[in-house]
Formats: structure tokens, C-alpha cells, sequence
């Protein structure tokens, strides 16, 4: 028999010929063909590509995010901070929601509530259960995923989603990040999130892309946060590759994300809705040209005010997309981002907690922005329904650490498993909201909790925290994989 030290030589030789091999057949084929063929099973490329990028040896050790600045293959992983974590909901730390003009609406309710108003002072919330989760159709739901991983931790991560039985998951196509270098170049990055998507569609999933995050190459003024190309018809470019190697993947598209912020609007093209509507035409004439059929779903807004030039209330933004012509588009969904912060799905606006914050204003509910958004595409003319692209509730409960903001504390786990369903529910009882899309699965690992992340809060997935392999489930997501 082999001795041990033997055998390790032996297949460390192997080895060393098989990298070496590949990498010589990696370099053969890039001077043939600026972008890979997929023509390979995708379990073989998977394996292929895991053995060769360092970026994803790293993330065994540090988790990427969407809104993240990714590190280049060439480089190692920066340090990770709150800064380069990204955000979900809110835009930073101090952030306090300032006064609005939005009008109450007259709409009748969609659905009785089943949470009651609290009489007395403190968290005095009803959280039961929604009224009948056999309504819950999954062909309506999903849930956002981040895809940086390797294959065997991918087919994991489907396989979870696949437990929840909802119809669609939602990628977030970060363009820095899958095109780094220059305009032409796609490499290892783009070539794994190229097989994830095949090998999600595989399984049955319907896919929403969100394209966002033009890379520092298309971007030559104030590069400080996320935003779009200088030139827009980089957009366009980028898209029709991505069509062209994704189309018949993909089931919608988003275009962009929260342009209403800054952190996610920062260039040579001014804040607003307007701006935005370029970007948008630019987009949809690029996904058009590839397919009549895929859905397109304009950038879903984030719930906010005027905020020292850091937000644009999201009210007056949708009115200055429509004022700019969204009207004219008669095939597209409304993208809508519904956060509710520590209110309940069926609350209205305002102040329904006496000495409790973030509920003085409407973008704090999650019902009052679906009704403040259906007046707005009503007062248009326009009767194009929307898509709930985000939206859920944090909690920070079983987390070892202090929640970074007072509001994920009102948050228990079962308000955020009752909320939730509750949220599905109204979503699917009314005719305006087609799709919903929680965010998000599992964000929450050891990194992002530690650094207090409020990606982590959303999570219905999270690490076990005693140094043991395995994720521990959210009330929500037991409830989602176990309903009627």
C-alpha cells in the first residue's frame, strides 16, 4: 500500500499538471474568443472555474455583497467595513425621514387587517398569524439571493430557495462587477454568474436581473458611490451582451436600483426622475431589441424624502418619471420597494406607537406606499401594475451583537414571519401588484453580522454562530417552506 506522504505527492503532482494544463487551456482559448462558450455542462465549468478563481477561495473566508467594490481577480480582498457592505432600506446610520407633502389617500382598504392598533403607550403590537396562507399562490413570490459562490454552495443555496416554493429569484447583475476591466472584456466573473443562471433556470426558477452599478471604466467623475455610465449608451452595450448571452435565462429585467439616492445615482447625471427616464429608454430599447417578451420593470424606488442632496422623496420622483414620459411605455411594471421598518403591513400613516420613531411619515408603511403609488400611476392615466422588487422586515433577535439601529429591535422574528405573510397576502389580494419579491435569503453570515450590517437584519437564513457548518432558519422561512 502507498504510504500517506506518497500519495500526497502523488496527487499533488496531479494536480499541479491538471492547474497548469488548464491554465494553459484557459490562455489557448482567450486569444480565440473574447467571452466563453457554453457549450460545457455546467457542472464541469463550475468545478472549472472554482478551482481557478481566487475571488471565490476568498469568500470562504469574506463575503461579497451586492453594492459591495468588489475586488478585481488580481487583487486580494479589501478589508471588509460597513462602508463597502451596502445598504438595504434606509441610506445611512443618522438617517431620520424628513417632512413630505404627500397627500393621504381616499382608496378604500384592500384587505382586512388582522394586526391591532395598539391603545397605550410602547410595543404593544398584535403579531397573529395572517388570515389563510393557502392563498399564498408562490408563482407570485420570490425572494433576492446573492450569487458569489462556488457551485456546490450555489446548488445549496437553490435548493433552500427551492423549499420555500416561490416561482421567481431575483439577481442583482452588478456591472462593475461583471465586466471590471474594460468595455468588452468578460471574464471569470461574468462566466460564474453566466452558469448560476443557467443552472437557476434549470431548476425551474423564473429570473428577474437587475442591472445596476456601472464600473469605475464607464465613470470619470466623482467615482465616491455607485452610478450610472457617463456615456448612457455604454447601458445599452452592456445590456445587449447580456442578452445575448442570458436571454433565454431571463424571464424580466429591472433597470437600475433606488435611483432616487445618491449612493446609487453619483455622476455627471443629476438626480431625478427625469435623468433617470433616460437611463430607462435607453435600457428598454436595448432589452427590446433582443426580445418583445421579456418583461421590463422600471428601477424600484427607494421609500424616501428630500434629504440634503442625498435622496429625492420618492413620491415626487415617480411624478417626474411620469412627467418625462414613463406613460408612453405600455408594457412595463412599476418596481416599487414597500419597506416597512418596524410597521406592520397593515398600518397606515402616522404615528401609530406613542414615543416610538420611524413612523412619523408615509414611507414608513408598508400599505401606505402601495396606496401613495397607486394614486400616482392613477393621476397619469396609466394602468400598468407593479412589481414589489424589495421588501420585507429586520429583526436582529438571536444575533450576538447590538442592532446597529433602533428600529430592528421593534422586530421580533415572528413579526417578521407574521408581517411578512401578512404582506404576501395583501400584495396577492390586490389586482394593481402582479409580483413580490422578498429580500432577502441569507446575507446574514459572520461577516455582515459582525459588522452590523443591516443586509443581515433582512435575512430569513443565518450563520449558527458556534463555529459549526449549516445555517439556522428564520421563523419566516420555516413558515414559507412549511404553508398549506
Amino acid at each position: 500500500m502507498e504510504s500517506r506522504s506518497a500519495a500526497t505527492r502523488r496527487r499533488f503532482t496531479i494536480r499541479a499538471f491538471t492547474v497548469a494544463l488548464i491554465v494553459c487551456l484557459s490562455a489557448l482559448l482567450g486569444a480565440c474568443a473574447s467571452e466563453p462558450s457554453v457549450d460545457v455542462a455546467p457542472e464541469v465549468k463550475l468545478e472549472l472555474i472554482a478551482s481557478q478563481t481566487p475571488t471565490i477561495r476568498a469568500l470562504k473566508s469574506i463575503l461579497q455583497v451586492d453594492g459591495a467594490k468588489l475586488p478585481t481577480l488580481a487583487a486580494s480582498p479589501p478589508t471588509p467595513t460597513e462602508a463597502n457592505l451596502g445598504f438595504g432600506a434606509i441610506i445611512r446610520s443618522d438617517y431620520q425621514q424628513p417632512p413630505t407633502s404627500t397627500a393621504r389617500p381616499s382608496e378604500p382598504p384592500a384587505a382586512t387587517p388582522v394586526f391591532s392598533q395598539p391603545t397605550q403607550p410602547g410595543r404593544a403590537i398584535t403579531t397573529a398569524v395572517p388570515i389563510d396562507q393557502t392563498r399564498l399562490d408562490g408563482a407570485q413570490m420570490g425572494i433576492q439571493v446573492h450569487y458569489n459562490f462556488d457551485g456546490p454552495d450555489w446548488s445549496r443555496t437553490l435548493r433552500q430557495i427551492a423549499a420555500l416554493r416561490v416561482g421567481w429569484i431575483k439577481l442583482q447583475a452588478n456591472w462593475k462587477w461583471l465586466q471590471p476591466e474594460r468595455a468588452g472584456q468578460f471574464d471569470r466573473n461574468f462566466r460564474l454568474f453566466q452558469l448560476h443562471v443557467q443552472e437557476a433556470d434549470k431548476r425551474g426558477f423564473k429570473i428577474l436581473l437587475s442591472i445596476a452599478k456601472a464600473p469605475d471604466w464607464a465613470r470619470h467623475v466623482d467615482r465616491s458611490e455607485d452610478g450610472p455610465p457617463d456615456d448612457l449608451n455604454q447601458l445599452a452595450w452592456f445590456i445587449q451582451r447580456v442578452m445575448e448571452k442570458l436571454g433565454p435565462h431571463i424571464d424580466a429585467v429591472e433597470i437600475w436600483n433606488e435611483p432616487n439616492l445618491k449612493r446609487e445615482w453619483t455622476g455627471i447625471h443629476p438626480l431625478g426622475g427625469a435623468n433617470y427616464m433616460e437611463l430607462f429608454r435607453i435600457g428598454y430599447d436595448a432589452v427590446r431589441a433582443y426580445s418583445p417578451h421579456i418583461t421590463i420593470v422600471t428601477a424600484g424606488l427607494a421609500p424616501t424624502g428630500n434629504h440634503s442632496g442625498l435622496s429625492v422623496d420618492d413620491r415626487a420622483f415617480l411624478r417626474q418619471m411620469y412627467q418625462a414620459g414613463l406613460a408612453r411605455y405600455s408594457d412595463v411594471k412599476i418596481g416599487i420597494h414597500p419597506y416597512s421598518w418596524g410597521n406592520p403591513p397593515d398600518f397606515l400613516c402616522c404615528d401609530n406607537v406613542a414615543g416610538q420613531g420611524w413612523d412619523d411619515q408615509p414611507q414608513f408603511f408598508f400599505l401606505q406606499t402601495i396606496r401613495d403609488y397607486s394614486n400616482i400611476i392613477a393621476a397619469y392615466n396609466d394602468n400598468a401594475q407593479m412589481w414589489v422588487t424589495e421588501f420585507g422586515w429586520a429583526t436582529w433577535e438571536d444575533f450576538p451583537n447590538q442592532a446597529p439601529e433602533t428600529w430592528m429591535a421593534y422586530n421580533s422574528a415572528l413579526d417578521q414571519r407574521n408581517y411578512t405573510l401578512r404582506a404576501f397576502e395583501i400584495g396577492q389580494l390586490r389586482a394593481n401588484i402582479d409580483l413580490m419579491f422578498l429580500w432577502n435569503l441569507s446575507y446574514a453570515q459572520e461577516l455582515t453580522v459582525s459588522q452590523r450590517s443591516e443586509l443581515a437584519a433582512y435575512s430569513i437564513l443565518y450563520p449558527r454562530f458556534d463555529g459549526s457548518d449549516g445555517q439556522r432558519e428564520r421563523p419566516l422561512y420555516r413558515a414559507l417552506a412549511t404553508r398549506p
